[in-house]
């Protein structure tokens, strides 16, 4: 796992993006491998391939957006809170999570919490709108789902509704 902790000041969403393009690199790199095999493939006489092929990137176009929307949300949501002091990226090879250290009210970690699922789920909004026969908005609205309590966003939205004024337990940055 990879974790880097910065001070929540010197936090740029644009820095949550590219923790979260690292994050997923690999899974990325197969996608544009596999679409560049395609890709060759049907120029060297089997053009069949390359729609699909297209799809699949598109496909995964949008799956990657809508974690970038979701993260970046959380991290905006952060930096406009007072009492968070850092956050932390923390990432696996198919896994992407920030995580606020400071400290919060209920409602506030539940704002947070519902915070990215909801902003990827209104971006999908204008893909279904625009393209509503490609499925394309699914790869967003699917990011509901993060809001049970299976989920972490889910756990922090019912901890945070559970305290509404209260302080939330989070995590703290040793000195």
């Amino acid at each position: 796992m990879n974790l880097s902790t910065v001070p929540i000041d010197e936090v740029k969403v644009m820095m949550a993006v590219k923790s979260l393009v690292w994050a997923v690199r690999v899974p990325a790199a197969a996608v544009a491998a596999g679409f560049t095999t395609c890709a060759v493939t049907a120029v060297a006489g089997i053009p069949g391939i390359l729609q699909p092929a297209f799809w699949l990137l598109i496909h995964a176009s949008c799956l990657l957006l809508g974690f970038v929307i979701h993260e970046g949300s959380h991290v905006l949501g952060l930096k406009l809170t007072p009492g968070i002091t850092h956050v932390t990226f923390a990432s696996t090879l198919l896994r992407f999570s920030v995580i606020p250290m400071g400290r919060l009210v209920g409602w506030q970690a539940a704002l947070i919490a519902l915070a990215g699922p909801l902003a990827a789920c209104v971006a999908g909004v204008p893909v279904a709108l625009a393209l509503p026969d490609y499925a394309l908005h699914w790869w967003f609205f699917l990011h509901a789902i993060f809001l049970l309590p299976l989920f972490g966003d889910g756990r922090s939205m019912v901890k945070g509704l559970l305290a509404w004024r209260r302080q939330v337990q989070l995590l703290q940055v040793d000195p």
